[in-house]
């Protein structure tokens, strides 16, 4: 059944790491398409809060950090820019995973799901930065000390 998947999605094997990094941390994955990204991420499930991040994922070599395979979606600038308006405007934050890949792995071990316990997921979020936010914090900062 692995190798059915990996044949019908070029970045299965990335998106399924993601999927059970976040289903092990007790977070719920759904499809991201509405926002043009991999997933939507939930704390607790749909029923109870709104999706906190839009996740895009990138396989990446260990070592190099270069890109891996079959990048559907290269992160550019315009598709990063696009894609925190999308997402501020429904109230989330991108997350960007990182599954690094180890240099050593052949295609071949990807082939299994034995595979998954050798990568490893770094998660990096992007916050969108407005000045008039920050100055009424530092305000208010100011007349509390």
């Amino acid at each position: 059944m692995w190798q059915k998947f990996c044949s019908l999605q070029s970045n299965f094997v990335a998106s399924y790491v993601v999927y059970h990094n976040f289903r092990s941390k007790g977070w719920v994955p759904k499809t991201g398409i509405k926002f043009g990204s991999d997933f939507i991420v939930y704390k607790h499930g749909p029923p109870f809060y709104h999706a906190s991040y839009s996740v895009l994922i990138s396989m990446v070599d260990e070592k190099t950090l270069q890109p891996c395979g079959d990048e559907g979606r290269p992160l550019t600038w315009p598709v990063i820019s696009g894609m925190n308006r999308v997402t501020e405007h429904a109230a989330k934050e991108v997350m960007f995973c990182f599954v690094l890949k180890p240099s050593n792995m052949t295609d071949q071990e990807m082939q299994s799901p034995k595979c998954i316990s050798r990568f490893k997921v770094q998660e990096i979020v992007m916050r969108r930065w407005v000045c008039a936010r920050e100055r009424q914090d530092r305000r208010h900062n100011y007349l509390i000390s």
